[in-house]
């Protein structure tokens, strides 16, 4: 009774509160000189509570910080479902393409040799051939030149392409000026035809 009544009598400050409070008033901590926590009960109750509540409050920050990537992660995985069906659409419609006009949709995405066309447009050397032969003799469309002993390919610009295009109708290439319009001026150069101011010659015996 009297070491109770003793407490009682002595006070110590709590750093927390500002307090002077009974020795009652703290808990037992046998590491402490006096024997006493540093802090009062009300304030190591505080205390334990913030902290909780902190604890609570990162876990839900946490949890929403999570869920949030997945969403991202979901996004980007549909993302790239897209990229790839729309990858997938392009080459079906590519692949319904003649093989001269693959063969110029791969130049034009930057496939330079023989081999990157091959690559881009799974044709065999002699489609590939004959799609460039056509592009470069007939329509025009593409150049080449030979750079470092490697024979690279690149299409035209619009005002160097060598053909006409009516509207609605088929490319017809340009003609060179010493080719005749028709095939009615060719009849000199026909089989049996002679040309207009030649003599015809008279067949017949010639006498010995």
């Amino acid at each position: 009774m009297k070491a109770e009544s003793d407490l009682s009598l002595e006070t110590k400050d709590c750093p927390l509160c500002n307090q002077a409070l009974s020795l009652s008033e703290f808990g037992i901590c046998r590491a402490r000189k006096d024997g006493r926590n540093l802090y009062c009960k009300s304030c190591i109750r505080k205390k334990v509570t913030d902290s909780r509540q902190a604890l609570r409050e990162y876990k839900s920050a946490r949890k929403r910080c999570m869920n949030l990537q997945t969403l991202e992660s979901n996004d980007m995985s549909l993302a790239d479902g897209e990229s790839q069906s729309a990858a997938q659409h392009v080459t079906r419609v590519v692949s319904k393409l003649s093989p001269i006009e693959r063969v110029r949709e791969a130049i034009k995405r930057n496939a330079r040799t023989q081999k990157e066309i091959a690559q881009e447009t799974k044709l065999g050397k002699d489609e590939i051939g004959d799609a460039l032969a056509n592009l470069l003799l007939w329509t025009h469309e593409i150049r080449t030149e030979v750079i470092g002993n490697t024979r690279m390919y690149f299409i035209n610009d619009s005002a160097e392409v060598g053909f006409l295009q009516p509207e609605g109708g088929p490319r017809i290439p340009r003609r060179k000026p010493d080719v005749p319009s028709s095939f009615s001026a060719l009849r000199g150069l026909m089989p049996g035809k002679k040309p207009e101011g030649e003599p015809q010659k008279i067949g017949g015996w010639v006498a010995a």
